[in-house]
């Protein structure tokens, strides 16, 4: 499978190391708009989840397009991976799928349904696969958790809390992250949550939410879902203006027993608790955005479906979008 990779930013480059390596895929063309980072010269960036250092990058060996259609228009491409800010991700994606591109695009899919429904009728079309970058799903401490649900073993599940919180992120290019029509504010980073509740749960029977907007930018978002039987699941979504680490967790409390990861604990491993006992539960040794984006090319190389569907996609836009109207009002 071909890849032509669109965006050099922080997670673009990600992407780039991760498709480097990949046995079941190889990139073969690059598009940014900013000829320094075509000619290789990457300087650090902050990012949310660690930051990056400087790098001088050989491309040479690359399809170089410096405008991001004609990384679409190129034949030798059959993957377009898009990496760039919300509002890019409809229009690029339905022009490569309708050039019978496959399509892996960063979350979230749009802020606007009529562009994710377009998104999905431009797949359909096309006969070509669309997945949307909701990481978690390959996440380690995420898929033991889901498996673990799964299984019964534990019982049925009672009460989830997510959390993920992080310093205001001032390193987005043009600061487009701090421009709510443009990422909706925390939405963006929360939107992650709210995709792994649907795939634990599926959709609740009610969402209540509260939280901070400062200059019509939302901050801090506070989601209590509620579901037939007395199910609770809460979300915890937070930029701080002050600063802070990078943080998500979840508790997932069962019947009998009780799952809980940290990635600030010392020791971030998924933790299993029952009657006043501490175990630690193994987890693949995977790195999420690897197995992710080889997952895609895997599934778009064989022709079965992909680890995440753009109608789960378009559902958690849906619901993200109903937080943020009951947080405005």
């Amino acid at each position: 499978m071909k890849v032509g990779l669109i965006g050099l930013g922080a997670m673009g480059r990600m992407h780039f190391h991760c498709w480097r390596k990949s046995a079941v895929a190889q990139l073969v063309a690059i598009s940014d708009r900013d000829p320094g980072k075509l000619a290789g010269d990457w300087g650090s960036r902050s990012f949310n989840i660690g930051d990056q250092q400087a790098e001088q990058v050989d491309l040479s060996g690359y399809r170089l397009h410096a405008a991001f259609e004609d990384l679409i228009a190129d034949p030798t491409v059959e993957l377009v991976d898009i990496c760039l800010p919300t509002p890019f991700h409809a229009p690029l994606s339905i022009a490569a799928l309708q050039a019978g591109k496959h399509v892996f695009c960063e979350k979230p899919m749009s802020l606007k349904l009529d562009e994710c429904e377009a998104m999905r009728a431009a797949a359909r079309d096309a006969g070509r696969q669309l997945m949307i970058g909701h990481c978690l799903r390959y996440w380690p401490h995420y898929t033991k958790a889901h498996e673990l649900l799964e299984s019964g073993e534990f019982g049925r599940a009672v009460y989830a809390r997510f959390h993920r919180s992080s310093a205001m992120p001032v390193w987005s290019v043009g600061g487009w992250l701090q421009k709510s029509a443009e990422s909706g504010g925390v939405l963006d980073m929360h939107i992650h949550d709210i995709d792994v509740a649907l795939w634990w749960f599926g959709p609740p029977g009610s969402i209540a939410t509260s939280g901070c907007v400062r200059d019509g930018l939302p901050l801090i978002m506070d989601a209590t879902w509620k579901y037939a039987g007395g199910r609770t699941a809460q979300i915890h979504g937070s930029w701080d203006a002050n600063g802070g680490a990078f943080r998500q967790a979840f508790t997932l409390i069962m019947e009998g027993w009780t799952l809980e990861y940290d990635l600030v604990h010392p020791e971030p491993a998924l933790r299993l608790h029952r009657h006043g006992e501490t175990s630690v539960v193994p987890t693949d040794t995977l790195d999420a955005y690897e197995a992710e984006l080889d997952d895609f090319a895997a599934a778009c190389a064989a022709g079965r479906a992909t680890g995440v569907t753009p109608h789960d996609s378009q559902l958690s836009v849906e619901l993200g979008l109903e937080e943020l109207r009951q947080l405005s009002a």
